[in-house]
């Protein structure tokens, strides 16, 4: 007998760069709670850079091989471009993902599942979740990153990438590390780094100091856009 739904919609935000298990965990819920599962990926417009290096069709194409019973109804996956950068997170940009929303389902979610507490408090006025449910998994219950992912790629330890990825993307190992050092940031910090014994705490120590004056760099573009 099969399992009666909570929710009709289901929606879950990320930049996905790539997909590990912590995604699917959510994606998961989504997929058992609600009928319909709405996937959008953020910072869709970026690509080859140190927090998104992956185009946002490689993006979309992991989590769809991930899951090929669903059709694109039962689980659609669709990109969402930043409105500045992925720094600038302010209820504007909870109103424009309730936007997309709409726009792709001709209706807000009923149940909004998210990563973690601190981030998504941010994202909405709370005018614009009235009648909506949360539903929250602690990053604590599967602690891995999309950085931690990529570090693993980038350093070549494919069994421990094995480890923190849903099995049907591991035929994808080859192609996603060579996209990734094909990006000019990720050849420095491989090349930065490399020797025969490189860990991933190596690779962590080097994108710790890139990601910061990367941080830097667009929370001053969003203070020259708002003085402007």
């Amino acid at each position: 007998m099969q399992q009666k739904k909570c929710f009709d919609l289901g929606v879950v935000v990320g930049r996905f760069g790539h997909e590990h298990l912590g995604h699917v965990s959510l994606f998961e819920a989504s997929l058992m709670l609600c009928k319909r599962t709405l996937v959008l990926v953020g910072s869709a417009q970026e690509s080859g850079t140190l927090r998104n290096p992956f185009r946002v069709e490689t993006r979309i194409e992991v989590i769809r091989e991930t899951y090929p019973g669903y059709s694109d109804e039962e689980l659609t996956v669709r990109g969402l471009n930043d409105l500045t950068n992925e720094c600038d997170i302010t209820p504007d940009w909870g109103k424009y993902v309730r936007s997309q929303v709409e726009y792709h389902k001709h209706k807000f979610a009923n149940l909004m599942i998210y990563g973690n507490d601190d981030n998504r408090s941010k994202w909405f006025a709370p005018e614009d979740l009235v009648g909506v449910n949360e539903f929250i998994i602690a990053r604590e219950t599967l602690p891995i990153s999309a950085t931690m992912v990529r570090g693993l790629l980038t350093i070549g330890d494919e069994k421990e990438w094995q480890k923190v990825t849903p099995q049907l993307i591991h035929c994808m190992y080859p192609r996603l590390r060579d996209d990734l050092l094909s990006v000019p940031i990720y050849g420095e910090i491989y090349n930065r780094i490399r020797r025969t014994d490189m860990t991933l705490d190596d690779f962590m120590s080097v994108y710790k100091e890139l990601e910061e004056q990367d941080k830097q760099k667009k929370l001053a573009a969003i203070v020259k856009m708002n003085e402007n």
